[in-house]
C-alpha cells in the first residue's frame, strides 16, 4: 500500500508491504504539490490534468511501486466540529447555507465522549479518485490528515497518563492542533501560520489564543498551562529547523513516527542523517500503516 499525506505545498508518501504478518516500510519520500491546493482549484478547468500530472510525478517518484493508495487530506479543504452528540442536519444547512451544505457530505468518528464530524466535498474526493485511476493507482481509502496523527500518538506514548495534551501540526499555510481531555478528544482549532496568527476553525473546547502564543517570540512554560504536555510534527521545509523554538521545553515532544515501524534496508537509507524535524514529516502517512484507530 501507498500511504500518502496530501498539503498545500507539499505531498509525502510512504510505501509497505505486509513480510511475514509485519508491515515493513520499504520506500519514503516526498514530492511538491505545484498548485495552489484549496477548495477553489477542484472547480477550476484544468484541475483534473493538473492532480494527475501530480499522481503522474509521485509514480515516477517510487522505487517500489504499489497501485493501491490510502489517501490524507488537509485542513483547507475539510470542515470539522467537536460535539457531544450527533450533529443534527439542519445544524449543517444552518451553519454553511443551503447551497452549500446540500453539496457536502459529512462522517461522523464515534468518540468514548462526543463526535468528531467531518464534512467534505464529494466533487473533490471524486476528482481526486478519477486522477488516480488515469495514473493506474486505485484510492482505497481517504481520511483527515489530523485523525493519522492522533493514531501516530496513541500508538507511540503513553497519552492515559496525562489530564490533557495537544498534538500540533506545525505548517507554513495551515497549523492544527487537537486537544484531549481525559484521554477524549475535546477541541479543534485551525489557523494561518504565517504573521499575525489568524483562527480559521475552531471547535469544541479549546483556547483560541494558543495561536498567539505559539509565535517563537512568545512561547514560554505558559504555552503548557494551556496546551499540557504538546506533541508537534511539521511540514514546514525551510532552511533553518521550524521546531527548533520548542526543543528548549520539556514538555514538547517532537513525533517520530518511525517508532514501532519496521523499515527494509533500503527504507533505512531514505532516513540516513535526518533531523527529528524531518523525520516527523511522515507523521500523518505512517499514522495509517500504525492503524491504532483511536477515534
Amino acid at each position: 500500500m501507498l500511504y500518502l499525506s496530501l498539503n498545500p505545498g507539499l505531498c509525502t508518501f510512504i510505501s509497505s508491504n505486509e513480510i511475514n504478518g509485519n508491515q515493513v516500510v520499504e520506500d519514503a519520500g516526498k514530492i511538491p504539490v505545484p498548485f495552489d491546493l484549496n477548495r477553489a482549484f477542484f472547480y477550476d478547468k484544468d484541475a483534473l490534468s493538473q492532480f494527475t500530472s501530480l499522481f503522474k510525478t509521485l509514480k515516477g517518484t517510487q522505487n517500489f511501486p504499489q497501485n493501491e493508495i490510502a489517501l490524507s487530506l488537509p485542513p483547507n479543504i475539510l470542515t470539522y466540529s467537536v460535539n457531544e452528540n450527533p450533529v443534527p442536519d439542519w445544524l449543517d444547512t444552518l451553519r454553511f447555507g443551503k447551497d452549500y451544505s446540500e453539496k457536502l457530505k459529512k462522517k461522523s468518528y464515534p468518540l468514548e465522549k462526543g463526535h468528531l464530524t467531518v464534512w467534505h466535498d464529494p466533487h473533490i474526493t471524486d476528482m481526486i479518485v478519477r486522477a488516480a485511476q488515469n495514473t493506474g493507482y486505485t484510492v482505497k481509502k481517504i481520511t483527515p490528515g489530523i485523525v493519522n496523527a492522533i493514531n501516530s500518538v496513541y500508538m507511540i506514548y503513553a497519552t492515559g497518563d496525562y489530564d490533557k495534551f495537544t498534538i500540533l501540526k506545525w505548517d507554513s499555510r495551515f497549523s492544527e492542533l487537537v486537544v484531549f481531555k481525559e484521554d477524549n478528544l475535546a477541541g479543534y482549532l485551525c489557523f494561518t501560520n504565517q504573521g499575525s496568527p489568524c483562527v480559521l476553525q475552531s471547535s469544541g473546547d479549546v483556547d483560541s489564543a494558543i495561536p498567539e502564543n505559539l509565535k517563537q517570540e512568545k512561547i514560554t512554560e505558559h504555552l503548557y498551562d494551556m496546551t499540557g504536555p504538546l506533541f508537534l510534527y511539521s511540514v514546514l521545509e525551510p532552511d533553518s529547523d521550524p521546531l527548533l523554538p520548542f526543543k528548549k521545553f520539556g514538555f514538547c515532544e517532537i513525533i517520530n513516527p518511525w517508532a514501532g515501524l519496521d523499515v527494509s534496508q533500503s527504507g533505512n537509507e531514505i532516513l540516513k542523517d535526518l533531523s527529528d524535524t524531518g523525520l516527523s514529516l511522515w507523521t500523518e502517512s505512517a499514522g495509517f500503516i500504525l492503524s491504532l484507530i483511536h477515534i
